[in-house]
């Protein structure tokens, strides 16, 4: 026979799970996401930073290639860039890699990787940071373009430079970068990275509020059975 406090806890299960919002149940990866159709593209877009602290600044690559976007009107040697290997491994950068390679001037040309929330909500952010080539690169997690007071830096990537787990709450249309900088030299500067965004699951206003009332209710009948 189902008891009161089973059929509050199968409406709280029910209701719950209906005023969730879809997009919350969604997880989105740079690498099998990337393309080079539009820029943005879905939640990832991709650019650079000529200043790096309080002048850091996303500007969209606007030159797609098969694999690879970057500037049309500004680049030297093909940089700042984000790119995928689709070849053998080069440079430090694995078949089927993302990464990321910074432009030449000095402590600039940060290139970038972007997510950008499409809802607001609680976000669970994973990845890493690679050695990729030999060059000597800096990697930054960045919220909303504080690059001054960055979530997690690293001053050389290796290949050990994981993310600490990240829950981040966002707004619809916050933003979190993913930059490499180049240290001073720009040189053998391709960087892989790896990065892994799920949204988080969090209640909506009637959902807490049913949360409320069923706990009242465990407490009414708990209190009942005491008083029996």
């Amino acid at each position: 026979m189902t008891t009161t406090i089973q059929r509050a806890l199968m409406a709280f299960s029910l209701a719950g799970a209906l005023s969730m919002p879809a997009a919350h149940a969604a997880g989105y990866d740079a690498t099998a996401d990337f393309q080079t159709l539009s820029n943005p593209g879905s939640v990832w877009s991709y650019g650079y930073s000529p200043l790096d602290g309080a002048g850091y600044a996303m500007t969209l690559f606007d030159l797609p290639g098969t694999d690879k976007w970057s500037m049309s009107n500004y680049s030297n040697l093909g940089t700042p860039a984000a790119f995928m290997n689709t070849g053998p491994t080069a440079n430090g950068v694995a078949t089927g890699q993302l990464a990321l390679h910074p432009g030449p001037a000095a402590n600039g040309d940060l290139a970038i990787l972007r997510f950008t929330a499409p809802a607001a909500g609680s976000y669970l952010v994973t990845g890493q940071f690679f050695a990729g080539d030999s060059g000597s690169m800096s990697g930054l997690i960045i919220l909303n373009d504080d690059a001054a007071h960055p979530l997690q830096s690293f001053a050389n990537t290796t290949d050990t430079s994981l993310f600490t787990p990240l829950t981040v709450t966002l707004a619809a249309g916050a933003h979190i970068d993913f930059a490499v900088g180049n240290n001073g030299s720009f040189l053998f500067g391709s960087t892989p990275l790896s990065v892994q965004i799920e949204a988080a699951p969090v209640p909506e206003a009637g959902t807490a509020l049913l949360m409320l009332s069923g706990l009242a209710l465990f407490a009414y009948v708990g209190g009942r059975r005491r008083i029996r």
